[in-house]
């Protein structure tokens, strides 16, 4: 027995060994040594590299072609896995490493477009850009290459090796972020599907308002078969960024400059949060540049060499989304004569027809056969409808996609010039060069100016800008780009600010149309009015401002339906009074009120829309949540026919169904947390898990190796957590509506600059800087972002005197 027991001991004891070594092999060896002299084959001249307590590099290089190279080497460090991800998701190569059941996510990214539109955009860019890439990848490649049996575990579990990176996947890295921030299209679809199926009179309570109502263009039974027959491409979507945890709408952000006018220091001040969706490792990855002839310290994104949201001394910028509507369907007519021509122009007696442009794809498939992938264009686009099955819903027709996206634009040598800049003409000149995606530049600079600047291609087009377009009649194409000096702008206003929080740009007076789809004002009110009612703002106010939970939505709401709810006798709302009587306003953790608002919100406008919409048209709406927001805004004001549940005899009013939706919520909130409204709070109910891409997905799978669960919920994940606000809200927490309360979008960076203290700034992640699960940075963040807390970072020598630092030392390999 005692033999036995000395075996059995020693193979526990081996077997702990073994895998101890496995943890660490897998773990520990592929972390960096922050302390430490590498010799690196890409290096003209010797680089020092500081990392300050948080894993932020600060890189001190002789030359733009040393700085950029390391720049590379860094990212690859940190950030390989997920540069690996944006190289699979740019060439559409999930199958081939994957396996088979991605073979239809490759064909979606390839009909899109990404590889193929930057192979174009690295064609017309300038050498100089194209060589400082070049050497950013470099850096990435000699990374990959001399750490080979380091790699991150992400490559050990799929038994992967890295992919040569070029300059044309930090272009794709462009165009993927255009598209990410682009979902106009989402909503045009359900409008388009609702257009043939509801009266002009319903479909027009439903709609985003906006100047000059155009007639429609297709008749209804078109309208609706061809929105039937690419609806199924809002799923493909879905799925794509759950896939790869980008959830969210990714519209929201918020982005004020204050002048010294208005601030405590007499000097500006500038705030930004962009927010989009939220995963672990984090969107940005923060560095400071410094060569003889500049220093920048701000954010980049792994796989592009230059800073997208920097301070350079001189001047500081930050971005939201313009909310610009930069896509549209076109139906397309085939050659009744030649199936592989369509018709462009029907006009006249004899139809104008052109050729299909054809690009074929070869879909490399893990353990199984190539595919070979036919992508259609037209004159306006890829023909999206081939991605789905539906010839008896389309007949003759075809569906294309024109998107701003696909045209040649130059993003990285405008964010090269914006880097560079010193001073507001230069910075303007630099972004005007920016064309995709649409963005608003937020802007603020040592001479005191602040200012707002549009940028981007937005189409100028004739008739409905949110229905499907006749692809053979010339008049429905796009006839350019609003140009750079007529999109909005504002620089020195008489208010001493400018703000953004994805608001509508102009009055109804201004010749453009921009879009429709505008965040709901309550972000924007919230600001305005914060920066209004002072004129002596402090850093610890624009904290505070980030930070706030308060909703004017829901205050608007509340007023709205408290008359309803203490005239009812039919239920005992009596606790409901209560907290929605005394409620702030503010979605705190420790708020009921807020429960029960957002719970009854959903529940009233589930129970409005679903029965008239249906239930595919009702999910395609709500997955831009902002729209079910702004149409039941302006519904709950008035006794819409919408109310009445056609399912039922009777005709159901504004008043019953909004007791009936808050006797829906109460029943939930006591199934879900038990009779006691304490349990109720916001803490309880809105939460975060920061999840990593790809690998969360997979070990959700019921049929997922249990190892692979451990390891994903125990060491590559972080939460869940309690998280104040919400989608309306300053510090925004949104949830999707078809998965309540799970959020999934917020601040992916919070950043004040203060020209008073030019050699800092203030900068919080989501996260951390590390994408290595093992390493203190992978999360190290995150108690910091929740709590509304910030670090310093440099951008000069303040740096060495101010904070510890460990260095490492690149030297030229001789």
């Amino acid at each position: 027995m005692r033999t036995f027991l000395r075996i059995l001991l020693l193979l526990l004891f081996l077997i702990t060994g073994f895998a101890i070594i496995g943890v660490y092999w897998t773990f520990y060896k592929p972390l960096p040594d922050y302390n430490s002299t590498l010799s690196l084959n890409g290096l003209n001249s010797p680089v020092d590299v500081h990392w300050d307590p948080y894993g932020v590099p600060y890189i001190y290089a002789e030359s733009e072609e040393d700085l950029y190279y390391t720049a590379g080497y860094i990212h690859a460090q940190e950030r390989l896995w997920q540069m690996t991800l944006q190289q699979l998701a740019a060439e559409g190569r999930f199958a081939e490493f994957l396996g088979e059941e991605l073979v239809e996510m490759d064909k979606y990214q390839r009909t899109l477009g990404f590889w193929e539109t930057a192979q174009r955009i690295e064609e017309e860019a300038s050498p100089e850009i194209v060589r400082l890439i070049q050497k950013y990848a470099d850096g990435v490649n000699d990374y990959a290459r001399e750490n080979a049996r380091d790699l991150p575990i992400e490559f050990t579990l799929l038994e992967m090796e890295p992919i040569e990176w070029t300059p044309t996947h930090t272009f794709a890295v462009t165009r993927l972020m255009a598209w990410d921030q682009n979902i106009y299209w989402w909503s045009e679809l359900a409008y388009a599907y609702l257009e043939g199926k509801m009266e002009p009179n319903q479909l027009d309570e439903l709609f985003p308002k906006y100047n000059d109502r155009y007639p429609t263009t297709l008749n209804d039974t078109q309208s609706r078969q061809i929105a039937s027959a690419i609806m199924p491409m809002i799923s493909t979507e879905k799925k794509r960024r759950s896939f790869l945890k980008m959830e969210g709408s990714q519209w929201g952000s918020n982005a004020w400059a204050v002048s010294g006018e208005k601030t405590e220091s007499g000097l500006p001040i500038l705030a930004g949060d962009p927010h989009m969706g939220l995963s672990i490792p984090g969107f940005w990855f923060e560095m400071h540049y410094n060569t003889p002839e500049q220093s920048i310290t701000g954010a980049s994104i792994p796989g592009a060499p230059f800073i997208i949201l920097g301070d350079n001394g001189d001047l500081t910028w930050t971005i939201t989304n313009m909310m610009a509507d930069v896509l549209d369907f076109f139906v397309e007519q085939t050659d009744e004569e030649n199936s592989d021509r369509y018709v462009t122009d029907n006009s006249g007696d004899t139809p104008v027809t052109e050729p299909f442009r054809y690009r074929n794809e070869l879909i490399k498939v893990k353990d199984g056969d190539d595919v070979l992938y036919r992508v259609r264009h037209t004159q306006n686009g890829p023909v999206i409808s081939d991605l789905y099955d539906n010839e008896e819903l389309l007949g003759d027709n075809l569906v294309s996609m024109a998107w701003t996206g696909h045209e040649v634009s130059q993003e990285s040598e405008a964010i090269y010039e914006m880097n560079r800049a010193s001073g507001m003409d230069q910075f303007e000149e630099a972004v005007k060069k920016f064309r995709s995606p649409a963005m608003n530049f937020t802007y603020a600079d040592a001479d005191g100016n602040v200012a707002l600047f549009s940028a981007g291609n937005v189409p100028i087009r004739d008739y409905n800008p949110l229905f499907f377009r006749s692809g053979d009649d010339p008049s429905y194409q796009w006839n350019g780009w609003i140009p750079f000096n007529e999109l909005p702008q504002l620089k020195n206003p008489e208010s001493g600010f400018v703000a953004h929080a994805n608001n509508k740009h102009h009055t109804d007076s201004y010749r453009h149309y921009i879009g429709s789809f505008w965040a709901p004002p309550s972000r924007i009110s919230r600001i305005t009015r914060f920066l209004e009612d002072t004129d002596s703002l402090s850093v610890p106010d624009v904290q505070q401002l980030q930070y706030d939970a308060f909703s004017d939505h829901a205050r608007e709401i509340t007023e709205e339906i408290l008359p309803m709810l203490r005239s009812d006798s039919d239920y005992d709302f009596s606790t409901v009074l209560t907290y929605l009587e005394n409620w702030d306003y503010n979605y705190h953790p420790n708020s009921t009120a807020a429960t029960i608002f957002d719970f009854f919100f959903l529940n009233v406008s589930r129970n409005t829309l679903t029965d008239d919409l249906g239930k595919e048209a009702y999910e395609a709406l709500i997955s831009l949540n902002y729209l079910p927001i702004q149409v039941m805004s302006r519904l709950l004001t008035y006794n819409s026919s919408f109310f009445d549940i056609v399912q039922t005899e009777e005709f159901e009013n504004r008043e019953e169904i909004v007791l009936l939706s808050m006797a829906e919520a109460v029943t939930q909130l006591e199934e879900m947390f038990g009779e006691e409204t304490i349990n109720w709070r916001w803490e309880n109910v809105n939460q975060i898990s920061l999840k990593p891409p790809l690998f969360a997905e997979a070990a959700e799978d019921p049929n997922a190796p249990g190892i692979l669960k451990m390891i994903v919920t125990n060491l590559m994940s972080k939460g869940p957590y309690p998280v104040r606000g919400n989608a309306l809200t300053v510090n925004k927490a949104q949830y999707d509506w078809s998965d309540p309360f799970e959020v999934n979008l917020g601040p992916s960076i919070r950043r004040i600059i203060d020209f008073s203290s030019p050699g800092r700034s203030l900068s919080v992640l989501p996260t951390g800087q590390s994408g290595n699960p093992l390493s203190t940075h992978y999360g190290d963040q995150t108690d910091m972002w929740l709590e509304g807390r910030y670090r310093y970072i440099y951008r000069d020598s303040t740096f060495f005197q101010e904070t510890s630092y460990q260095t490492m030392h690149l030297t030229p390999m001789r």
